[in-house]
């Protein structure tokens, strides 16, 4: 379990250091404010040594910025960084591709909707808005992955 806790970590701080740079205070608060919704989170004790873990392997760099009277280490994801990321990202997707087929499986399986309490129904509701949204931003992630590929060729 701890295992699958660190990559999820290293998968998710990579995405938000290729965001932008940004503290180990900001990358745990985006964490946090991430998956509040599903009731997930970051502790300093996660993300710190998955920081220093990455920064050894080279896939982010860190750098030391004044703060007021302190110094503040920032960090970046780097060229290796971004090809990891790549890979991994191509993984994730993999993975969220076999559970919408599973999801689809599942659902075709119901042959004749049943009259649904109004509790699963508003979950039913739920599920809607929630594939909607995916929809959204899947749509959005390919406009944009398509234009990076046309400026790159």
């Amino acid at each position: 379990m701890e295992r699958a806790v660190e990559m999820r970590t290293r998968y998710i701080v990579l995405l938000l250091l290729a965001e932008g740079p940004k503290t180990g205070y900001e990358i745990i608060k985006r964490i946090r404010d991430l998956l509040a919704e599903i009731g997930g989170g970051a502790s300093p004790g996660t993300v710190y040594p998955v920081l220093r873990r990455l920064e050894e392997e080279g896939l982010i760099a860190a750098s030391e910025e004044p703060h007021g009277a302190r110094q503040r280490k920032v960090y970046k994801i780097t060229q290796p960084g971004i090809e990891y990321l790549m890979r991994s990202a191509e993984k994730a997707l993999n993975a969220l591709d076999i559970a919408m087929k599973l999801h689809l499986i599942a659902i075709k399986g119901i042959k004749e909707p049943t009259t649904l309490a109004p509790q699963l129904r508003q979950q039913l509701e739920n599920i809607v808005k929630k594939l909607e949204s995916i929809k959204e931003k899947t749509d959005e992630l390919i406009s944009i992955a398509r234009r990076f590929l046309a400026r790159t060729e």
